[in-house]
């Protein structure tokens, strides 16, 4: 009997509905009676449409998918975080998601009292926990800090306490969402360590990532999921080699999230799919701090376009981080129509700390021209892991340390005095 069974499952989100709050109740179920809203339709988002699967005892699924694909949807729905629209989910014993790693912490309790918390959370008994909260402190390597507030913890800390707690629940199943992505370059090899363990033990998983070669290593078969389908399903090598030559950095301009935002109008030249590529030429969402990064953006002009410009600007939830045009290279071409082509941009050493990054894309008349051709927002998205403690920095600067004697710091030194 499988471990895991999805049968016909869907998945619908109504994006009109608000909260909940008793003062937007009672319009929004008059809505619902109507099936209407101001006068529209009722905006509903199928995340799922009919996905049926199962994982036996000991078996390792992967799951890969461009975003708003519904990768996360299903891992949600095994995790009871929330509700199918319909179809069946059986799942035999107890489940441990390596989701939203910490989400269940209050800032303002220790990491000790986190750790009582999100293991009842996760169904573990208070004896299970004192049993185990030694073994929790030293995987996350956090005895300095563990009766320190969580809410002055890094966000390393953070997440290498959430897994700690997580990776000592002792499932049957174990679900794992890119939380590999995150954590300096030691932690993340433990991490990966642990869950060779479950899978020498007999457990369940199932791993979704962007990063081909953990999907490769860890998983014993794979499905592609797109658009809330499963569009092919079997061996991992299979799988992978599908998604990376027909659907990754493919842009999704109906998200779930609504931030694939293009211009509207016709365009007179077009982006047509975004790609992310590691040094070695070969498609990637997943890079160490300093590695090179390639990003590819396609395009077809429909009529004779004359030296446009092309865009690229790396964000994260603070804004952005770095842009860049190829305005600046003197990079001038007319296009003419029917051609197609891929502006390029090679990132030499991609000086990014641990975090979740996106990148907006777009082509402009020219330079200063407010006038947009066509834009991609949120085109791809991509991770970023460090070997070393950030300690809360933002970016990396290539740099060394070195020691000096005082008379070799500052040329003529005996002339320096302290400010007062």
């Amino acid at each position: 009997m499988p471990v895991i069974r999805f049968e016909n499952v869907h998945k619908a989100y109504y994006l009109d509905r608000g909260r909940g709050s008793l003062r937007d109740a009672i319009p929004a179920a008059a809505r619902r009676l109507l099936g209407r809203r101001n006068g529209r339709e009722e905006r509903v988002l199928w995340a799922l449409k009919g996905v049926s699967f199962t994982v036996e005892k000991g078996e390792t699924l992967g799951i890969v998918g461009p975003n708003g694909a519904g990768k996360t949807t299903i891992l949600k729905l095994l995790s009871r975080v929330t509700r199918p629209t319909s179809g069946e989910i059986e799942v035999q014993g107890r489940v441990s998601a390596l989701i939203e790693l910490g989400a269940g912490f209050h800032p303002d309790l220790t990491g000790r009292e986190n750790i009582y918390l999100n293991a009842a959370i996760l169904g573990l008994s208070r004896r299970e926990v004192e049993e185990r909260i030694e073994s929790i402190i030293d995987f996350a390597e956090l005895w300095d800090f563990i009766d320190v507030p969580v809410k002055r913890y890094s966000s390393g800390m953070y997440v290498r306490l959430g897994f700690a707690v997580a990776a000592h629940v002792d499932p049957d199943v174990l679900l794992v969402d890119e939380v590999l992505a995150v954590g300096d370059y030691m932690f993340k090899d433990k991490c990966i360590r642990r869950i060779n363990e479950f899978r020498d033990a007999g457990k369940s998983m199932i791993i979704v990532s962007h990063n081909k070669e953990q999907i490769q290593k860890l998983c014993d078969r794979a499905i592609l999921l797109h658009r809330g389908q499963i569009v092919y399903a079997g061996d991992t090598g299979e799988v992978l080699e599908r998604y990376y030559t027909e659907f990754a950095g493919q842009d999704l301009r109906q998200g779930p999230n609504g931030r694939h935002r293009r211009e509207q109008g016709d365009r007179p030249i077009e982006i047509t799919k975004v790609v992310l590529l590691d040094g070695e030429g070969e498609p990637r969402n997943a890079f160490v701090t300093a590695e090179p990064m390639t990003l590819q953006i396609h395009f077809r002009a429909h009529e004779r376009i004359e030296s446009p410009v092309f865009y690229a600007r790396v964000r994260n939830e603070r804004g952005t981080l770095h842009g860049t045009t190829t305005a600046r290279f003197d990079l001038n071409r007319t296009f003419e129509a029917g051609e197609e082509g891929v502006a390029v941009v090679h990132y030499e050493s991609l000086n990014l700390l641990t975090g979740h990054y996106t990148i907006n894309v777009g082509i402009k008349r020219d330079h200063f021209s407010p006038f947009t051709f066509d834009r991609i927002d949120d085109a791809v998205s991509f991770s970023v892991g460090a070997r070393f403690d950030q300690g809360g920095a933002l970016v990396y600067l290539p740099h060394r340390w070195t020691f000096q004697e005082p008379e070799q710091a500052i040329p003529n030194a005996q002339h320096v005095t302290h400010p007062t």
